[in-house]
């Protein structure tokens, strides 16, 4: 990648990445590109981050830094993805369950600085 050191900073070098991943990305299908980001969204669930997120300018530059051509889901997208993946990941830790022979459980009970009372079960 050739940057040019002007004054144009940042927005030239972001410019000239956003061309060259596009350019990278035109000899994958676009079908499979989507699903391979579609499934990288689930860092909104590992990560805790809010549906919200895909509204973030900041995260649309990233995301437009890794492949221009992706069209972001809406918040209610990305919630029907996620419930999708719960779902799929719910029927195979039943499946799972259905062959053990045996199941160990602990649990842990606290109470929060508000006086909150919680029970993790694992």
């Amino acid at each position: 990648m050739a940057v040019k050191q002007d004054h144009g900073g940042s927005a030239r070098i972001h410019e000239n990445l956003r061309d060259e991943k596009t350019q990278e990305l035109r000899g994958r299908s676009v079908m499979d590109r989507k699903q391979e980001l579609d499934e990288a969204l689930n860092m909104i669930v590992e990560d805790l981050q809010p549906f919200s997120i895909v509204d973030d300018k900041g995260f649309k530059n990233f995301v437009a830094l890794l492949d221009p051509t992706y069209p972001l889901p809406s918040r209610q997208a990305l919630k029907n993805m996620v419930v999708q993946k719960y779902e799929e990941e719910k029927t195979k830790a039943k499946a799972v369950m259905q062959s053990v022979e045996a199941v160990s459980l602990t649990c842990d009970m606290w109470t929060s600085i508000n006086m909150e009372e919680h029970l993790a079960v694992t």
